[in-house]
């Protein structure tokens, strides 16, 4: 009997001691953080302060935040694990703007740095402020991480805002206003007797040839003993001349892209057939006929 009551009471000791050591690690696995060093301002568009307030967590402000056309809302704080009082980077931070009678919400990104330092930032001309109207809202700041425990949503305050509706959606699918196209005036043809100084220069070297031959006295009564020759010479000097039409044409009424095609081919003619003639040419001088 005596023995059975001593293993009874050891144990009973076992048991609370198990108890004390459950209680003391969950209380350290319990990590929690905390929000230091709040302060709120408010300035209007000319960047004259209009509220200044130092908040101390979890206590919030009594009176309404203000806030019209123009002003910008800037909150900086810190974040701090709530054992060690060192700065934490959570895994989420949001401000966020609630309106019951709306019922919309407007979250605002917080920036926080590593070393738990944070800053929001509400602006009444950005386009996170479309949607706001006039009235009423509640400022909530929302904070989570994996690493700690009990998640924070700290009611801030009140903010009245009163702005001008103004804004409205931009037309996604509808009518554009009309484009007007400004062309440039035709261009301006050259005077006449610039255009007749051109044709006179590129007719030129045919005076030049024409006057060499006349010169040097062509003798051409040998052509119908060689009549093989004959095609290939009226024929070089046939696309010369057809190369000077479609130059004349091009100033006239044909378009580059027309004329270089045309170009292509006949100065790839004028090429072959110069080469025969030249070849019939030399053959000539060989034979001693002149």
């Amino acid at each position: 009997m005596r023995r059975s009551f001593v293993c009874i009471y050891a144990l009973t000791w076992q048991i609370l001691a198990l108890l004390m050591c459950s209680t003391i690690l969950a209380q350290d696995s319990e990590r929690g953080f905390i929000i230091a060093d709040i302060k709120l301002a408010v300035t209007n568009s000319e960047a004259q302060r209009k509220l200044t307030e130092s908040l101390t967590y979890p206590s919030s402000l009594d009176k309404l935040i203000e806030l019209s056309q123009g002003d910008n809302l800037k909150m900086i704080f810190t974040i701090q694990d709530k054992a060690t009082k060192s700065g934490i980077q959570p895994h989420q931070s949001l401000l966020v703007l609630s309106s019951h009678q709306k019922g919309s919400q407007i979250p605002i990104l917080v920036k926080v740095r590593e070393t738990g330092k944070a800053r929001a930032e509400l602006y009444l001309k950005s386009p996170t402020t479309r949607n706001l109207f006039s009235g009423n809202y509640s400022l909530n700041l929302i904070i989570g991480t994996f690493s700690h425990d009990n998640p924070i949503n700290y009611h801030i305050g009140t903010v009245k805002i009163d702005i001008p509706k103004t804004y409205s959606a931009p037309v996604k699918y509808g009518p554009k206003p009309e484009i007007h196209h400004i062309f440039n005036p035709d261009q301006k043809l050259p005077p006449t007797f610039l255009s007749y100084s051109f044709v006179v220069i590129v007719l030129t070297p045919w005076l030049f040839l024409i006057g060499a031959w006349i010169h040097l006295g062509v003798n051409v009564s040998f052509l119908t003993s060689e009549l093989e020759t004959l095609p290939s010479i009226i024929g070089f000097l046939g696309t010369l001349s057809a190369i000077e039409i479609l130059f004349y044409n091009y100033w006239t009424h044909l378009n580059i892209f027309q004329t270089l095609s045309w170009l292509s081919g006949l100065s790839a003619l004028a090429f072959f057939l110069g080469q025969k003639a030249l070849s019939d040419v030399q053959e000539w001088r060989l034979k001693g006929l002149r």
